[in-house]
This record gives structure tokens, C-alpha cells and sequence, in this order.
């Protein structure tokens, strides 16, 4: 099995733990009177959740070799309620060798650098 395919399904493997712990209330989802077959969430409200496609997401989660965006793993990071070493290693997972600080930098703060101010506003 070359490494890319092994990193797509260490990927998908590593989404499928992280649904499996999340409960459909912690996420918003109202419970039924059906009964789950799923410790978790499933597939199909993780995509309702990221906005993704049901396939698309299943696709991921198989270790299909789906080329997915930065945006994509954003939406699961926040979907999946990753804590900030889960996201980091979600990120690592999809994009070996990221730097950092890719991952970790939310909005620029114009006091880095005073003559963003006016931009940044």
C-alpha cells in the first residue's frame, strides 16, 4: 500500500473515531425515538453539519483519495468539536508537513503591524 493511500486512510479513520465520540446533543441534534445503531454521530448529520455532500463525506471517512480543501477540514474541525491538538493533527493527517502556524492563526491583529490598521477594519 504506497503512503498516500495509507494517509487518506488514517484520515478517514481518524474522522470516524472523532464522529464516534461526538453525541448528537452536544452538536444540537434532537434525539428521536428511534434507536441509534451508531455510538455517534452519523455520517450523514456530520455532513448536514460541514455542508458537505453525504457521499462526499463518506467518500473522506472510506480513505477514498478525495483531494479535499482547507475549508472542508475547517468545517469538520468545528463540526467534530476538536480540541486545538485534535485539529492540529487533523490538519497534519491532510496536509503533512503544514507548517504551524497555518493552522493556528484565526484573524491578524492590526497591532502587529500599524500600517494594517486600516486595511484590517
Amino acid at each position: 500500500m504506497s503512503n498516500e493511500i495509507t494517509r487518506f486512510k488514517r484520515l478517514g479513520d481518524y474522522l470516524r473515531s472523532r464522529r464516534d465520540r461526538l453525541q448528537p446533543e452536544a452538536v444540537g441534534i434532537k434525539e428521536t425515538n428511534s434507536q441509534r445503531r451508531t455510538p455517534g454521530l452519523r455520517r450523514e448529520e456530520v455532513a448536514v453539519l460541514t455542508g458537505l455532500s453525504s457521499t462526499y463525506y463518506t467518500w473522506l471517512e472510506q480513505g477514498r483519495e478525495v483531494t479535499a480543501s482547507r475549508e472542508v477540514m475547517e468545517s469538520l474541525s468545528q463540526a467534530l468539536r476538536l480540541s486545538a491538538d485534535e485539529r492540529k493533527h487533523l490538519f497534519e493527517l491532510w496536509n503533512p508537513g503544514l507548517p504551524d502556524t497555518l493552522t493556528s492563526i484565526d484573524k491578524v491583529s492590526p497591532e502587529l503591524n500599524p500600517q494594517w490598521r486600516d486595511i484590517i477594519r
